[in-house]
């Protein structure tokens, strides 16, 4: 479970940044901005086609985000819990320090 909500909540950018750049297009379409083949300042048409992906991206974003979270709440409670422990140790020509896990 914390794995499935990690990788929901890692898309979320993803989502949030198709969302950013379809309005940008869409502030772009809709801007007047001049045409260097008639010469004439023209708005652009059917505007309105980036809706879906503005909206899209938004919803997505927030569900991925609203579902993620508590997944990796919830996925944390439940993993088992680990010790380490670290201990010295000394012989006549070395010395260091021994790492053990126990899960």
């Amino acid at each position: 479970m914390m794995a499935g909500g990690i990788v929901m909540v890692s898309f979320v950018p993803i989502a949030l940044l198709a969302a950013w750049v379809a309005d940008i297009e869409q502030g772009q379409c809709e801007g007047n901005y001049y045409d260097f083949g008639t010469g004439q300042r023209t708005q652009g048409v059917n505007c309105d086609r980036f809706d879906p992906t503005i909206y899209g991206g938004l919803i997505s974003a927030a569900v991925l985000l609203g579902v993620g979270v508590p997944l990796i709440i919830v996925g944390g409670k439940k993993e088992p819990l680990g010790t380490a422990q670290i201990t010295p140790w000394a012989s006549p020509h070395a010395g260091g320090l021994a790492l053990r896990l126990k899960l």
